[in-house]
Parts: structure tokens; sequence; C-alpha cells
């Protein structure tokens, strides 16, 4: 199996977008599914394969109109993945 070399910060919004408009399976939705209730952000491990596919079918949910109400929200999360795809630096710029 290819290493886990990408590190995404993710809030809860971003993971329940990812499970319902991503096409994720195996690894990264158990992964995703065991977020604890409680936790606002988490850093989430992927192959850069994975990445790019969830940037793919992000992408096609906004474009194709599957995203609906969300379509805000899915592209935000896709231009954070983006970023994090082309910098390496998966980190959310939120201020508490």
């Amino acid at each position: 199996m290819s290493d886990l070399t990408e590190r995404i910060q993710l809030t809860r919004e971003h993971r329940d977008l990812i499970l319902k408009y991503g096409y994720v399976s195996g690894r990264l939705e158990a992964s995703l599914r065991r977020w604890p209730k409680d936790q606002l952000l988490r850093r989430v491990g992927m192959t850069r394969v994975e990445l790019h596919l969830l940037i793919g079918d992000l992408s096609h949910s906004c474009v194709k109109g599957k995203a609906g109400s969300d379509v805000e929200a899915v592209a935000d999360l896709c231009d954070h993945l983006e970023y994090a795809q082309r910098t390496g630096d998966g980190d959310l710029d939120i201020l508490w």
C-alpha cells in the first residue's frame, strides 16, 4: 500500500461533505467514520492518489449540480484540498 503522505486537516463539516459527495471507500472511509463525535477538527492521512481522486469527485459534484445547496461549502473544501495538494500544507487557516 502507498504511503499516507498527505496529512489534511478537516472540520467535521468537511468530513460530512466528503462522505456525502466524495465516493470514498476502504481505509479512508473507515478513518472518516471513526471520527469522534466531540472532535471538531481532525488531521486525516491519505495517499496522493486518494487526494487526487477526492478532489475530482467533489469537483464533479459541484459542476454537475449534485451538491445542491452545499455547492459553496463543497467548492471551499475543494479549494482547501487543492491548496494542500499543490503546497503540501494541509492545515486550515482558522482563527479561534
